[in-house]
């Protein structure tokens, strides 16, 4: 039995800092093996054996900001208790995804793009691609016609966009990390900036009429998750926090320019949820933040620069908490948007407490 374990640790060692180092490509694994890897990890994780690698030991180094006031002027508390999802896609061209050989372009976010046909949660798209707005529309179009908004955004005309200039030269610095595409290719760190800056449009715009708002990659949805689905805000969400995936832990004493020189993350962006009051404030430190690090000749991806707001070895100071969500495998990139699916199939169907905690920590 020791061997057995020792074998396992040994394994989970491995599988471990292939999550942190290469997460594309443990999202690929056929379903046969991820079940077995995530029936090793709960194992592991009841019987004591797994490490939990320092995942929650973050008080040293996490800055936690103290209570935040909102922004009264979009206060959404008379507003329905449902959640509207910003989305976009913007035209980069075929580009070059982690180490390997993956390379991504428009077919690939197409294909994602289907289950957005059964998704029956308001949702507001951005783009730039006339194709990718009538292919939503197509998609969409059975549902209600208050579900669905399509927008055309010229990328020229974006803050987001406009700072690829500035990228392009801090990318092309002697010695300047290479990870494709968040340090290579200039514009694709500016789409990840477009998140923020097209849900402060939504919330300046009042364009919503919902509680909550949210934004989802419009390639997150990639298993079919049945006919019609909907999100629902989780029941322990805290209205005066944003909500996302923990992916990594909080490493200790980590300035800006080590977490880009070494690619990590601490949390996913491909879908955040807040309060619009909140929200507000969150985009307003967020900007300013990629201000800054621009600045210092210093840029990457969204998941760099979050991690680098709530550092303590840096003095950014963010005005809104985290709340962080993590499977029990700590491993699923994806596991935010499904366990707001199981909120809304719990409303359906009343179920056990013990269904309800399976649901909630082995999603």
């Amino acid at each position: 039995m020791k061997s057995v374990r020792r074998k396992a640790l040994f394994l989970w060692s491995y599988i471990y800092g292939l999550i942190n180092r290469h997460p594309d490509v443990i999202v690929q694994f056929f379903p046969l093996k991820g079940y077995y890897l995530l029936c090793l990890v709960i194992y592991l994780q009841i019987t004591k054996e797994l490490p939990d690698e320092g995942w929650n030991d973050s008080s040293e180094s996490l800055y936690t900001p103290p209570p935040t006031k909102p922004n009264e002027a979009f206060n959404s508390d008379s507003m329905d208790p449902e959640i509207t999802f910003v989305t976009a896609y913007f035209g980069l061209g075929r580009f070059k995804k982690g180490e390997g050989n993956l390379y991504f372009d428009v077919e690939n976010y197409s294909k994602w793009m289907n289950q957005f046909a059964n998704f029956n949660n308001n949702v507001i798209a951005f783009t730039d691609v006339p194709e990718v707005a009538n292919q939503l529309f197509i998609l969409r179009k059975h549902l209600p016609k208050e579900r669905t908004k399509i927008y055309m955004k010229n990328q020229d005309d974006m803050w987001a966009f406009k700072l690829a200039p500035k990228i392009k030269k801090i990318f092309a610095q002697p010695d300047y990390p290479k990870y494709h595409p968040n340090t290579v290719l200039e514009r694709y760190p500016c789409a990840m900036h477009a998140k923020y800056e097209l849900i402060e449009t939504v919330i300046r715009e009042r364009m919503f009429q919902t509680k909550y708002l949210a934004w989802i990659d419009i390639g997150y949805f990639r298993n079919d998750y049945g006919k019609t689905f909907h999100l629902d805000i989780p029941s322990d969400f805290r209205n005066d926090h944003i909500a996302f995936v923990q992916m990594g832990k909080f490493e200790r004493c980590r300035t800006a320019s080590s977490i880009i020189k070494d690619n990590i993350f601490w949390i996913a962006g491909g879908i955040f949820i807040a309060r619009p009051e909140y929200l507000i404030v969150f985009i307003e430190d967020y900007k300013r933040a990629v201000e800054n690090l621009i600045s210092r000749n210093l840029m990457s991806t969204d998941q760099q620069v979050i991690y680098i707001m709530y550092t303590k070895a840096e003095d950014m100071r963010p005005r809104l908490p985290v709340q962080t969500y993590s499977a029990f495998c700590k491993c699923d990139w994806f596991y935010l948007g499904k366990r707001c699916i199981e909120e809304w199939r719990k409303s359906l169907k009343p179920q056990s407490k013990v269904i309800e905690a399976f649901h909630r920590n082995m999603l």
